[in-house]
């Protein structure tokens, strides 16, 4: 399959645009996790079904759905649309996941006038990459940045974002006092965030947790419910959509929560110079319509 590269500042202005005008979109959005005999995580399945209003036109209807397995760490999402009972459109998007993603970690940047200087990413996965390209891409000048992940990866990381004219060192320990940028895409249920080491963040940085399971575990829950802690979640489901995120908020960990929408909108204004700033992406049904409306159109 040849891969379609979207365009990057037309996605980005996108899904903003989807954003800004998620009232006329009614979604819902449902998982079923997957364990064997032992309680060990198998994988899970995503149903996400929006329906956009068009005044006293039949609504289009956004569906995408999709299974992931951790054997093979891979997932599967297929888009589709109908109007009037019938399929009109209809689109494997895996390739398109990664670039909606990382183009959402820009998104955010730009909504919090925050531009990124010393970038630490944590992984070293095709999301790192393609997270890497949206860096390169808004930021030209960025030359080097720094990735911790198990173990080195020069071949599937560092020399593919060579080529694109970022040099990325290793660090084999997980520093975080050193930067303003931190950008975490993994499949651990570690915590690689927790009560300790959110101390060593320095004020006014921004990390951004990209959920790419619905068992990432990035942050522990104690430390969205810090004073010194600004958190944002890319739309309200994420505040239920994962076990670690629904343990948070039973403990009344997410009270305060501002989410993207308000943000772009303006509506809501953030110390983000004094506090530590922390993202949750978990993907929206925004970021998909985005998606779908441009393949629909090439």
């Amino acid at each position: 399959m040849t891969d379609t590269i979207l365009d990057k500042d037309v996605l980005v202005a996108n899904i903003r645009t989807q954003m800004e005008n998620c009232d006329q979109l009614k979604y819902k959005r449902s998982l079923l996790e997957f364990f064997d005999n032992d309680g060990r995580f198998l994988g899970d399945n995503v149903f996400e079904t929006s329906f956009m209003a068009r005044q006293n036109q039949p609504p289009l209807i956004y569906e995408v759905s999709g299974p992931y397995d951790t054997i093979s760490n891979e997932y599967a999402t297929i888009g589709r649309i109908y109007e009037s009972g019938q399929r009109i459109f209809e689109y494997d998007m895996k390739q398109q996941i990664q670039q909606r993603t990382a183009a959402m970690v820009w998104l955010f940047f730009t909504a919090l006038d925050h531009k990124p200087n010393g970038v630490l990413i944590v992984g070293a996965g095709k999301l790192a990459i393609e997270t890497v390209h949206y860096l390169k891409h808004f930021l030209p000048d960025l030359s080097v940045l720094d990735y911790h992940a198990r173990n080195q990866r020069i071949e599937s990381f560092e020399n593919p974002c060579g080529e694109l004219g970022v040099s990325v060192r290793y660090q084999d320990k997980l520093e975080l006092g050193d930067y303003d940028t931190i950008i975490m895409v993994t499949n651990t249920q570690a915590c690689l965030l927790d009560s300790i080491n959110i101390d060593s963040i320095r004020p006014g940085a921004v990390v951004a947790s990209l959920c790419t399971t619905s068992q990432t575990g990035e942050i522990a829950s104690e430390v969205y419910d810090r004073e010194d802690v600004n958190v944002m979640f890319d739309y309200d489901l994420t505040r239920s959509f994962t076990p670690d995120m629904r343990a948070a908020d039973e403990a009344g960990h997410l009270k305060r929560v501002t989410f993207l929408s308000d943000i772009l909108q303006k509506n809501v204004p953030l110390d983000m110079t004094d506090k530590k700033n922390l993202i949750r992406i978990t993907g929206t049904p925004m970021q998909n319509v985005a998606v779908l409306d441009m393949m629909r159109s090439l």
